[in-house]
């Protein structure tokens, strides 16, 4: 009864096995990356994003890119659209994209973040 059962099990988890070292394969010949974003709170009480590549974090942002200072986002609806615009950039392949005061004032994020 046991050998009945413990052969297809092995047959699974060998399976199982080939196919997640293919997929990784696959991912690193191909480029593949699953690519998230989230709101953050910071310590000042506003809010920062974080950008992640396949589940581990890729761009920490606790300030607003390219204003002097240190500045938080007032909303977390301001840090997504940036990460957005973020992911955005990664997607047609810049590795460390890059957010100007136009990119920024354009997206409605300056009017009424900063003092």
């Amino acid at each position: 009864m046991k050998n009945k059962f413990l052969i297809p099990g092995i047959l699974v988890v060998l399976g199982i096995l080939f196919f997640t070292i293919y997929y990784r394969q696959l991912k690193k010949e191909h480029g593949y990356a699953l690519i998230e974003m989230r709101a953050i709170p910071t310590l000042s009480g506003g809010w920062g994003y974080e950008v992640l590549a396949n589940g581990k974090p890729y761009i920490h942002q606790e300030f607003i890119p390219a204003v002097p200072g240190h500045y938080a986002f007032k909303t977390k609806e301001h840090a997504l659209k940036v990460a957005s615009k973020v992911v955005e950039k990664m997607k047609q392949g810049q590795q460390l994209p890059t957010i100007s005061i136009e990119e920024l004032s354009q997206m409605g994020v300056l009017s009424d973040t900063l003092p």
